[in-house]
Order: structure tokens, then sequence, then C-alpha cells
């Protein structure tokens, strides 16, 4: 039997926090929009350009409680970015890895890159233009 892209809703993957299963989905292309709008210096992060250490002390704790409120279903939630600061290092990295291979695949941020300029280049668009655009 096939699925429609209704039946995609709310899927993803469970991870365990705490003894606590926490269902993880991927970040749209909407959401991650809305978090490159709100911290510019994750564009990098996810481009390959890096973020530098003044740009990952200041804004990275922030970032991270935003894209685990964001893969977890509460995009833009401040209790739940609140609950997500307050978990323990080690309890975000879980989450975020688990948000991570939903978002962007099993192949990492590096692959997805690769395949989004192979599918920009397929309908004429190349780097460069869509650099300048």
């Amino acid at each position: 039997m096939t699925a429609s892209l209704l039946d995609l809703a709310g899927v993803g993957r469970t991870v365990t926090v705490r003894g606590t299963p926490v269902t993880v989905t991927g970040i749209s292309a909407r959401g991650l929009a809305a978090l490159f709008s709100r911290f510019p210096d994750l564009v990098g992060a996810v481009t390959g350009g890096g973020l530098d250490l003044t740009s990952l002390v200041t804004t990275g704790p922030d970032v991270a409680a935003a894209v685990l409120a964001a893969g977890t279903g509460h995009p833009g939630d401040e209790r739940a970015e609140a609950v997500a600061a307050s978990l323990s290092l080690s309890d975000q990295l879980a989450l975020l890895e688990g948000i991570a291979h939903e978002t962007f695949g099993g192949g990492g941020v590096e692959d997805f890159a690769k395949r989004l300029a192979a599918a920009a280049a397929s309908v004429g668009v190349s780097a460069g233009a869509a650099e300048a655009a």
C-alpha cells in the first residue's frame, strides 16, 4: 500500500532522554528559514562556513534550544526552548543528532548540500546565481 503526503505528518524517530522516549522530526525548509532569520550565524554552520568561537559562545545555547524546540514539534515555543536549554549537554546532543538525521538525512549536512546543489543545477540554477539572488 502506498502512503500519501499526509501520512508523513509527525513521522520521525524516537530518541530516549533520561529514560523517556521523545519523538524528533526533521526541520522543514520553512522552519530552517525561520531559524536562519532569527540566527543569521546559523547559515554558516549549515552551509559549511562554520561558526566562529565568539558566535558559538554567545548564540550557540540559544540556537541549540531553538533547534531542539523546532525538531520536537514546538518551533518558536518559548516554553519548549526553556526546557531544551535546561537539558544537559549530553541530552541536547542526543536530541540534536536525531533531529539532524531527520532534517538532512543519513549523509548529514554535507551530503544534503551536495544533493541540493545537484537539484538546483538540474533546473538551471548555479550556486553563483543562487548566492547573487
